[in-house]
């Protein structure tokens, strides 16, 4: 059944996705669900119905984020398509790989990957005009992810191909080349599995081929599964970061110029940017019981669609929710890095990229200007540019 305040928005088409804000708004001010015609997904757009997020007696992960529904856990049953107990036993395997001493001790590699990308920028493109993303925003975080993972980030353009058509997938149709590239990704990381398997390192395919939940390892599945994962996830993620991060810093009337002279607001800035442009802005559970909302009752096996982008523009939590406000007092409360069971393992590895790559920006530049020329990641799922023209001097 549709909601009653359900509408015609459709929230996959290209204009939509394109900017979905004010769409997000008129569903969130006519209730609290909206059932989207395209795969009638119910749409949850306010902030406090998001955080139902954290109820697994009631919401599954088992088809992940994808609007469509079309990828299970027993096809890839990652970590981002399982559920509690398990899913704490795993998360709490891997997360020494992601502690904060952990992040910390990457500090410097880190650094040194940014710094060797902007420089190899520099030399490529005197004219201080280039598209950021495939400089910095994008591969950067790649080789990031790589190192931890430790892989040779030798072959980023396969990387880079992999990783788009696992988010391209999300929300729109797979082409025929998609989905060869999909199969690629998966025999790569199986074939990198079985070397850590008789060779193991100090890095983080190792720490998923060797985890243990119950005294049992992952299955083969498992284990593949999730080193796609953390290789896609680990950069698309941060590079859409980095990339909405530019555009506000680029666009937005002396904000270079105060974060270039008190570096006391850059944390804040980073923040205000992944609460006004969420690097994924909708995910998608299925419903294990009914729930009523409102009036409208959802039943078991239906879909539910957090939209993580609504919630962190919501009055009733931020006050002016449009405007890019770096003097909040509750940049904590956003929603970028979802919530519950499922908050993102790697968001102190992003923000210490999104540090690292912004102070990069700073100390360079004086000034950061828009070109012409943008490309910006397709659907609804994941927010950020595939390319990105700037000026900078």
């Amino acid at each position: 059944m549709k909601s009653k305040n359900s509408s015609d928005i459709d929230l996959f088409t290209e204009e939509v996705s394109e900017c979905p804000f004010s769409a997000y708004k008129e569903i969130r001010d006519s209730g609290r669900v909206y059932q989207e015609p395209r795969y009638g997904n119910y749409v949850l757009t306010h902030h406090d119905d998001i955080q139902s997020l954290k109820n697994d007696q009631v919401f599954d992960s088992r088809h992940g984020v994808d609007p469509a529904g079309r990828f299970s856990a027993s096809t890839y049953p990652d970590i981002n398509r399982t559920d509690p107990p398990r899913h704490s036993k795993i998360k709490a395997f891997l997360y020494k790989s992601f502690s904060p001493q952990a992040v910390q001790s990457w500090e410097d590699d880190i650094h040194k990957i940014f710094v060797e990308h902007f420089d190899d920028m520099a030399r490529d493109h005197s004219e201080q005009s280039f598209d950021i993303v495939h400089h910095v925003c994008y591969p950067a975080p790649a080789a990031v992810i790589c190192r931890m993972l430790g892989f040779s980030d030798d072959r980023r353009d396969d990387f880079e191909r992999w990783s788009a058509a696992l988010v391209e997938r999300l929300g729109t149709d797979i082409s025929e080349d998609q989905r060869n590239a999909l199969v690629e990704m998966a025999r790569f990381i199986r074939l990198k599995a079985e070397e850590k398997s008789e060779t193991p390192g100090k890095d983080l395919m190792t720490e998923i081929v060797f985890a243990e939940v119950d005294g049992e390892r992952l299955s083969p599945e498992e284990v593949v599964a999730n080193g796609v994962f953390f290789l896609a996830a680990g950069h698309e993620t941060t590079a859409n970061f980095l990339s909405n991060f530019t555009v506000q810093i680029a666009s937005i009337p002396g904000l270079f110029e105060s974060l270039k002279n008190d570096r006391s607001l850059l944390k804040p800035a980073l923040e205000e940017t992944l609460r006004l442009e969420s690097p994924v802005q909708n995910i998608c559970r299925t419903v294990k019981e009914e729930v009523l909302i409102d009036e409208t009752v959802i039943h078991e096996d239906d879909r539910m669609m957090f939209s993580l982008g609504a919630g962190n523009r919501d009055p009733e939590v931020f006050e002016n929710p449009e405007d890019f406000d770096l003097s909040r007092g509750n940049l904590n409360q956003h929603l970028a890095f979802g919530y519950g069971h499922h908050q993102c393992l790697g968001a102190r590895l992003a923000r210490l990229e999104g540090e690292i790559y912004a102070n990069i920006l700073l100390d360079r530049f004086d000034k950061i200007e828009l070109a012409e020329g943008y490309k910006r990641q397709p659907g609804n799922v994941m927010r950020g540019y595939k390319s990105l023209n700037i000026k900078c001097s």
